[in-house]
């Protein structure tokens, strides 16, 4: 539900349509995984009314000024949930109940296909899957060492291929 929250306050703040767009699209993936995820909880006997917000996500999710930092963020909380239903999957004590593997599967699908979209829009708006630190900002100024793999002879140099006969 956190999650839906954060999506609804980017999007509010979306500068592109396909910024919009992959908001959107986040917060129906995120809708359809709460319905099973609420089901199996509730079969447990948990009374979901209980389950809150986080607040801590929140705050962080709102430190993000820009959509590029935005975009950081969506792609990193994907990549460490999409890896942690793998390994859960993983876990024979997690597997032992059919129903509950199922849920894990099914939820760590749709968090692996909103990660495969959250990139595939960073690599259409030029935005590099990893953040670029200070160290790699400073290297890509310096200039190129130059090559001399190549170099024209000169003028005067150039012979002709002689043929033999045999």
């Amino acid at each position: 539900m956190t999650y839906i929250r954060v999506f609804e306050t980017f999007l509010e703040r979306a500068p592109h349509p396909v910024a919009a767009k992959l908001m959107q699209s986040l917060i129906r993936a995120q809708q359809t995984a709460v319905v099973p995820l609420i089901d199996y909880v509730e079969s447990l006997g948990v009374d979901t009314q209980d389950l809150g917000l986080d607040e801590k996500l929140q705050k962080h999710a709102a430190a993000r000024n820009d959509f590029r930092s935005q975009l950081y963020f969506i792609h990193y909380g994907l990549t460490k949930a999409a890896s942690w239903y793998k390994t859960q999957l993983m876990d024979g004590q997690m597997t032992a109940d059919p129903q509950l593997r199922l849920l894990l599967l099914e939820l760590g699908e749709i968090d692996a296909a909103s990660l495969w979209r959250t990139e595939a829009v960073m690599v259409t708006l030029r935005i590099p899957v990893e953040p670029v630190s200070a160290d790699q900002r400073k290297d890509s100024r310096r200039q190129p060492a130059k090559v001399r793999d190549w170099q024209s002879r000169p003028r005067g140099r150039q012979r002709r291929p002689v043929w033999k006969r045999d």
